[in-house]
């Protein structure tokens, strides 16, 4: 990414997912999602470490989940505000930290115990350096600890999504939505509204019931994918043989979606 390439501005976009979508159905979804791809029934006794921990619903589905221990972070200053919230919302329990650092400063993670579980899903992606951020994430695990990721998938497409995010950041207020609008039109209409009223279903059911995906909220990922740049992405098998071969990791568990593959490893 060159200097005059603007970002998108994650934690923005997080603050508004928090202020007007964020209810106790879409905790206790996203807590569901977690232990399900754990395959754990909770996390008592656990150290739970959130690598770029966004809005901060994943911290505190932990939380809920028995987490002994929570450490959240992210390098965008509305994320670990709106995370701190959330904290605050808990009666600000001593057990969960929320700090500012990345994933790429050497001397933020130094000062980071390692955890039983790190979670960094969607993030590491949105670094600029994804295959380092995956190495020093890795860092950060106890020797018998899971390591939670969820990475781009490489398609055909990628090259041109590439160049759709950079649109999208250089455009105007007006002109986000403009794309925001034509993206939920032909995308959602063509995969998600149509499959639907074949079968006679309502055509909008994927849209409101978009929550069931890890307690999300459709509009707000619509924007975190059309804005989410930096972006990279990796084939299944380059990010298998990369941890494996460079990490020491072994794959317990894989969940492929429509744009992220989630990836559960273990130290071998």
């Amino acid at each position: 990414m060159t200097k005059k390439e603007p970002a998108f501005a994650f934690g923005r976009n997080w603050e508004e997912f928090a202020a007007s979508s964020l209810n106790e159905e879409r905790i206790l979804i996203a807590q569901k999602h977690l232990l399900e791809f754990l395959e754990l029934p909770d996390l008592r006794g656990r150290y739970f470490l959130d690598v770029g921990c966004g809005s901060g619903i994943h911290s505190l589905a932990a939380f809920r989940a028995g987490a002994k221990k929570i450490l959240s972070f992210d390098v965008d200053p509305d994320s670990v505000r709106v995370t701190e919230k959330l904290k605050e919302s808990c009666s600000n329990p001593a057990s969960w930290q929320v700090l500012r650092g990345s994933i790429l400063d050497d001397a933020f993670l130094a000062a980071i115990e390692p955890a039983d579980i790190v979670y960094a899903w969607g993030s590491l992606h949105h670094t600029g350096e994804m295959w380092r951020a995956v190495q020093n994430t890795a860092k950060l695990l106890k020797p018998d600890g899971l390591l939670y990721l969820a990475l781009y998938t490489t398609t055909s497409k990628s090259a041109y999504w590439l160049e759709i995010k950079r649109k999208y950041n250089r455009a105007s207020s007006w002109g986000k939505h403009v794309i925001e609008l034509g993206y939920a039109i032909r995308h959602t209409l063509r995969y998600h509204v149509l499959p639907h009223v074949l079968r006679f279903e309502n055509p909008l059911k994927t849209i409101s019931e978009y929550k069931q995906n890890r307690g999300m909220s459709y509009w707000t990922d619509v924007k975190d994918w059309l804005g989410g740049y930096p972006y990279e992405d990796a084939k299944i098998e380059e990010v298998l043989r990369f941890c494996r071969s460079k990490l020491n990791l072994e794959l317990i568990n894989i969940k492929t979606g429509e744009s992220n593959t989630e990836y559960l490893f273990r130290k071998r």
